[in-house]
C-alpha cells in the first residue's frame, strides 16, 4: 500500500508579538492578538489558546521563488488564524516517504489527524501557537518544533504534534511552522546566477525568519523571546543541526534538541550545484536562462525533482537538501560548532531500532530478512568493509536474527551522527550536552521495537492520540515524564522531571545517557561495543 504525500505529512508533521502589541478578547471570548503585521483571531480550546496559520512570511511564489524570505504583508482587520496553513508544496507520492510500505500498520505507528492540511502552496510561511495564558504578565519558555519528513516532505501541522497538552500541562508556548521543503526550499542555483545566491539555503532562512517573528511577537502570547528552545525530530533534528552551523541563526534559540537526525555534513557548493544543473536539464531550462525557473509551475518542479530521486540509486547523496561553503552555511554544521558556533545547552538522541521503520516503509519486514538480503544491504552499505562489519556485529550480538542485525547496523550509523556531534559540542566547551535513548516498544506493533519516530509523540504528551500507546498506562507515564522533561530543558537548559532520574551531562569518559523506557534509568555508554566497532571501520 502506497500512501499519498498529504497522508505521510498529515502523520508526519511531527506536525509569536512583543508586550506593547496585547492580546484581547472580544465579547464572545474569542482571543485576538495584534502582530507587527496585523491583528490574527485565535481559538480557546480546554483552558489553550490557538492561533493557527499564523503568517510569518510572504508568499514566497513567481519573484520570490527561490529567494529569501521577506516579510508578510500587512493586513488590515483581523484576519482568521483558526486552521492549520498550506504545506508547502511537495510530493503527494514519493520515494521520500519512508512508511510508504507500512500499509495498515501507518495509522497505528501514526496516528491520524483530520483536521490536518490536505491543501498545498507556496504561500506556506505560516505558524502556529498554543499558549496557557494571554496578557497575564507571564514570560513563559517557548518550545519551537521543527517538524520531520527528510528536508523534502511533512509539514508543522497534525495530532501528534499538537502543542496543546504541552501548553496546559506544562505551562509552555508552543509553537509549530511550515516552511520551504525539496528542491523549492534547496536547490543551489547561485552558481548560475549570483541573484540566486541564497537559494539553497531558503527552507533554512525560512526557519530563521519564523524565529526572528518569535523574537519580535511571542511575548504578547504569554512567551519569553528570551528563553527559546528549538527541537525537531528526524529531518526535523536535521534542520537544528543545520541551524546550529548558520551565523544568522545565533541567538535567536537558547536551547536546541536534535532528536533521531543531526546533519553534520552537507553538500558543498560544487555538489549542490551539480544536482541544480540536473534540475534544469529535466526542465529543459538552460543554465544561463536560470530565471525561468520561477515562471513554471510549481508542480513541475516538484515532479522533475520526485524523478532526479526515484533514479538515484548509489553515489554520494545529494538531492536538495542545505548546501555549505556559502555566506548563510560557511563549514559543514558539526565543524561549526566545533569551533564553538553552539554556546548553548543542546539535547542529542534516537531511538533504539530507528531503521526498523524504514525497512518496513521501503516494503521489508525485519522479521523476514534473509541471509542473503543481510549481506547484500552490507554490501550496499559498506563496501568492501561489509564482510568485517558483519564479522564484529555477529560478534557482539551472537543471537540476533539477519533482520535485527540489519536493524542494528543501519541504526547505528545514525546513532553515530548523534554522538559525533556530541562529542564536537563538548570539546568545543560549548556548554552542557544532555544524550538519551529511547527504548520503548509497543505492544501494538511489537516488530517495529523502538523504531524511528516512535518516541515524537510522547516529548508533546500526545501518547493518548495514536495506536502505539493509546490505553497503555506504562507509555502514559512515559511521555508525562519526557514530556516534563523537555519542558524544563527549555525552561532551564536541563531535563529533569519526577518520573526520571537525575539526568547528568553526557562526558566523553563515561557517555552518561538517559534510558527512556517504561522504567527510565541511566547507562553509561549503551551499545558501547557497537559504537567502537562503527568508530573503528568507519
Amino acid at each position: 500500500m502506497r500512501l499519498t504525500r498529504r497522508e505521510f505529512a498529515a502523520a508526519s508533521g511531527l506536525v509569536l508579538a512583543s508586550a506593547q502589541w496585547p492580546l484581547i478578547a472580544t465579547a464572545s471570548g474569542e482571543p485576538i492578538a495584534e502582530t507587527t503585521s496585523g491583528k490574527v483571531r485565535g481559538a480557546l480550546t480546554d483552558g489553550v489558546y490557538s492561533f493557527k496559520g499564523v503568517p510569518y512570511g510572504a508568499s514566497t511564489a513567481g519573484v520570490n521563488r527561490f529567494m529569501p524570505p521577506k516579510k508578510p504583508t500587512p493586513w488590515t482587520g483581523v484576519r482568521d488564524c483558526l486552521a492549520w496553513g498550506s504545506l508547502a508544496p511537495q510530493p503527494r507520492q514519493s520515494n521520500l516517504n519512508p512508511a510508504g510500505g507500512m500499509g495498515k500498520d501507518f495509522a497505528t505507528f501514526f496516528g491520524t489527524a483530520p483536521d490536518a492540511p490536505s491543501s498545498q502552496a507556496e504561500d506556506c510561511l505560516t505558524l502556529n501557537v498554543f499558549t496557557p495564558g494571554l496578557k497575564d504578565g507571564r514570560k513563559r519558555p517557548v518550545m519551537l518544533w521543527i517538524h520531520g519528513g527528510g528536508f523534502g516532505i511533512g509539514g508543522g501541522a497534525g495530532a501528534r504534534a499538537n502543542g496543546t497538552n504541552l501548553a496546559k500541562r506544562q505551562d509552555v508556548v508552543t509553537v509549530s511552522v511550515h516552511h520551504r521543503l525539496g528542491a523549492l526550499g534547496y536547490c543551489h542555483l547561485g552558481e548560475f546566477d549570483p541573484d540566486f545566491a541564497h537559494s539553497g539555503n531558503v527552507g533554512q532562512l525560512d526557519l530563521i525568519a519564523a524565529l526572528e517573528w518569535v523574537r519580535d511577537n511571542i511575548e504578547a502570547f504569554g512567551g519569553d523571546p528570551k528563553v527559546v528552545m528549538i527541537h525537531g525530530e528526524s529531518g526535523g533534528g536535521g534542520k537544528i543541526g543545520t541551524l546550529l552551523g548558520m551565523p544568522k541563526a545565533k541567538g535567536l534559540f537558547q536551547r536546541a534538541v536534535l532528536q533521531s537526525g543531526t546533519a553534520n555534513r552537507m553538500p558543498t557548493k560544487e555538489q549542490a550545484a551539480e544536482w541544480a544543473e540536473q534540475l534544469l536539464k529535466e526542465l529543459q531550462i538552460a543554465k544561463n536562462e536560470v530565471r525561468k525557473i520561477q515562471q513554471l509551475p510549481a508542480d513541475q518542479i516538484i515532479a522533475a525533482a520526485s524523478k532526479m530521486e526515484a533514479v538515484r540509486t548509489s553515489g554520494p547523496r545529494r538531492g536538495f537538501v542545505p548546501t555549505q561553503g556559502t555566506a548563510d552555511l560557511p563549514i559543514a554544521p558539526v565543524d561549526a560548532v566545533a569551533g564553538g558556533s553552539a554556546p548553548i545547552p543542546l539535547m542529542i538522541g534516537c531511538t533504539k531500532h530507528e531503521m526498523a521503520l524504514m525497512l518496513m516503509g521501503s516494503g521489508t519486514d525485519p522479521r523476514t530478512v534473509t541471509e542473503e538480503q543481510l549481506k547484500a544491504r552490507a554490501g550496499g552499505m559498506f563496501g568492501a568493509k561489509a564482510a568485517d562489519y558483519l564479522t564484529g556485529y555477529r560478534a557482539i550480538h551472537p543471537d540476533y536474527s539477519p533482520g535485527d542485525l540489519l536493524v542494528r547496523m543501519m541504526s547505528d550509523g545514525m546513532r553515530m551522527g548523534g554522538i559525533e556531534l556530541a562529542e564536537a559540542h563538548i570539546k568545543a566547551g560549548n556548554g552542557p550536552t544532555y544524550m538519551y535513548l529511547f527504548t520503548w516498544e509497543s505492544p501494538a506493533l511489537p516488530h517495529l521495537k523502538a523504531a524511528h519516530g516512535i518516541d515524537g509523540t510522547f516529548y508533546f504528551d500526545n501518547s493518548e492520540t495514536v495506536g502505539i500507546a493509546k490505553g497503555n498506562p506504562g507509555a502514559r507515564a512515559l511521555a508525562t515524564s519526557a514530556s516534563t522533561a523537555w519542558a524544563n530543558f527549555a525552561r532551564n537548559g536541563k531535563p529533569s522531571a519526577p518520573g526520571l532520574p537525575e539526568w547528568p551531562q553526557y562526558t566523553l569518559d563515561k557517555r552518561e545517557t538517559m534510558i527512556l523506557a517504561e522504567k527510565p534509568h541511566i547507562e553509561s555508554d549503551p551499545l558501547k561495543d557497537d559504537r567502537l566497532l562503527q568508530k573503528r571501520l568507519t
